[in-house]
């Protein structure tokens, strides 16, 4: 019983303080709005889109090549992608800081923002086999197009990240 008492409240904390944060973040995003900072602009959403898609298949294929045999190859073949198109991603990264600098007042808000949709990027991912082929699938197209497939996936992301900071409004 005791037990209990402390898992609910322990759980009612972690809500609280969740909440609490949730909150400064809005209120954040809420002042940043208010001078039309709280957004990207189309190419900034393309880079953040760029940069969520690698750290997805990455993390995604490193947990494949975990638990198959064959992800190991699959792996390797994105660090190759990741080799070949190192300045594109740079820049996709270089671009994305930028934008957060301009929308958070201090360095740090950018990082945790950083930190958090590097998170909220990884976390939900599960691994199983449908999920290694799929992301499979995703290599093999890459692989074929290049860059050109790698942003077909990213386009798709960036439909999602509107959620998270909008398009500015022209």
């Amino acid at each position: 019983m005791l037990l209990r008492i402390l898992l609910l409240g322990f759980a009612l904390t972690t809500l609280t303080g969740t909440a609490a944060w949730a909150q400064g973040q809005a209120n954040d995003r809420e002042r940043a709005g208010r001078a039309n900072t709280a957004c990207f602009n189309q190419k900034e959403a393309e880079a953040e889109a760029e940069v969520r898609t690698g750290i997805q298949l990455r993390e995604i294929l490193r947990r494949c090549a975990q638990a198959d045999p064959n992800g190991q190859a699959y792996l390797n073949d994105w660090y190759a992608f990741d080799q070949e198109n190192g300045d594109r991603i740079r820049n996709a990264v270089e671009l994305r800081r930028a934008a957060l600098s301009r929308i958070f007042s201090t360095r740090a808000q950018a990082q945790q923002w950083e930190t958090d949709s590097a998170v909220a990027t990884t976390k939900p991912l599960q691994t199983n086999d449908a999920v290694c082929k799929s992301t499979y699938d995703i290599v093999e197209r890459i692989k074929k197009d290049k860059w050109t497939g790698f942003k077909y996936y990213a386009r798709l992301q960036e439909q999602i990240l509107v959620y998270d900071l909008p398009l500015c409004k022209k």
